[in-house]
């Protein structure tokens, strides 16, 4: 009941509302982008695995440009960081639509990595000043309820968009829409500024600091487990969303249904499973649950590139993604309870845990692209599928290495 009340709360709380409906916003136009990315930039001519390469792009920039913003900035606000990132933000469109040629999509996804690092640093830095410690949990959980739910909604708004629209001009004032509400509501934080707990948020190690203390110094323990579930989810995720669009595109024109029902269905669980998955970890154990949830996520993976009903397709989608969402607050929680007992590593856990983010995100699109020009885009599930088995099948040999060694 706790779990429920908190959610009740913190949603209708007057210092996270605002921020939940900017971010709901923001992550509207960020997701309808997304989804259209791999649509236009395919459409200009570009193969699959050129897409995928281009779209992987991004996340290389963000990690490049993460080390450099710590190297040159040592203390930042969510004010500055959020109106850098609407800055850049408006930019991504107009390359995107506009855009033609690998160059000027690359320079697209260049902005895009840009962007989001800023907003996930904003996102960090006005949690931490605004609430305590003790509550910071659970206003991430309803923050990130918000984001799922613009995501959600992105695949139909942007489905709605092809239907009607071409790329270009008028479809890019119909995506402002979300932008500038968005940007609105940031203005009227940064006017009337929320009560802060604190002056100053430091960042993360960075990676350079994090490796030599790894490879010099050898002070860090953490399991590899943790590591390759978070690499293999972040892979999917952005595998699916590279090649999703256009096989949830496909699906619809061949079955005269909205195009964008696959993916939302794909972007439906994540939002679903904050209600009741501390129960169900709590029952099966952090470990346990978050490898369950990479094998079934696998299984049926496979399933839905062997499918060819829509309706089945859009259930089997669901499922994977129900399982996949399993993974995260579970794999979570494994980093949390690894800190709880080393606190002083705190840092480095969650620099080398962004590390293999970045790492599953650069190569998700990569493998996606390929795997969708060389298979089909049926296949490519397919392709995941058989991945996630055999990180189920490494994650099994890690754990009875460590059972027995116990």
């Amino acid at each position: 009941m706790n779990h429920f009340y908190n959610i009740l709360r913190y949603t209708f709380d007057q210092k996270l509302s605002p921020i939940g409906m900017m971010v709901f916003f923001f992550i509207l136009f960020d997701g309808v982008l997304m989804y259209l990315a791999p649509i236009i930039i395919t459409g200009a001519g570009i193969s699959e695995s050129m897409m995928g390469i281009i779209i992987g792009s991004s996340s290389i920039v963000g990690m490049v440009f993460d080390y450099l913003l710590y190297r040159m900035v040592k203390t930042i606000h969510y004010r500055r960081i959020f109106l850098v990132m609407f800055a850049l933000a408006l930019l991504f469109p107009v390359f995107l639509l506009g855009g033609s040629t690998i160059f000027i999509f690359l320079l697209a996804m260049a902005v895009w990595g840009i962007y989001y690092d800023f907003y996930n640093i904003g996102m960090l830095d006005i949690v931490e000043r605004t609430s305590e410690p003790e509550e910071h949990a659970s206003k991430f959980g309803i923050l990130r309820s918000f984001e799922g739910l613009g995501y959600l909604l992105a695949p139909f708004f942007a489905s709605v968009l092809l239907v009607y629209l071409n790329p270009g001009p008028v479809m890019f004032f119909v995506i402002l829409i979300p932008f500038l509400i968005s940007f609105i509501l940031y203005l009227n934080m940064a006017i009337y500024p929320i009560p802060e707990r604190s002056k100053y948020v430091r960042f993360k190690e960075s990676i350079s600091l994090f490796f030599q203390r790894l490879i010099f110094k050898k002070e860090i323990s953490l399991p590899i487990f943790p590591l390759l579930i978070t690499f293999f989810i972040n892979l999917v995720d952005t595998a699916i969303w590279t090649f999703g669009p256009l096989f949830s595109e496909q699906m619809g024109s061949d079955n005269n249904i909205l195009g964008g029902s696959f993916m939302i269905a794909f972007a439906l669980p994540p939002i679903l499973i904050g209600w009741f998955i501390g129960s169900l970890v709590n029952r099966f154990g952090n470990t346990n649950a978050a490898q369950a949830s990479i094998a079934f996520s696998s299984i049926f993976l496979i399933l839905v590139g062997l499918t060819t009903s829509p309706s089945l397709l859009i259930i089997l989608i669901f499922i994977a993604s129900f399982f996949l969402a399993i993974g995260i607050p579970s794999v979570n929680a494994i980093y949390t309870g690894y800190i709880n007992k080393v606190a002083e590593q705190r840092k480095q856990t969650e620099t080398i845990q962004d590390f293999f983010t970045n790492i599953g995100t650069t190569t998700g699109p990569v493998i996606g692209g390929y795997a969708a020009e060389y298979f089909g885009l049926s296949h490519a599930f397919i392709a995941l599928g058989v991945i996630g088995l055999a990180v189920v099948f490494m994650l099994f040999i890690f754990t009875s290495r460590i059972n027995h060694n116990q």
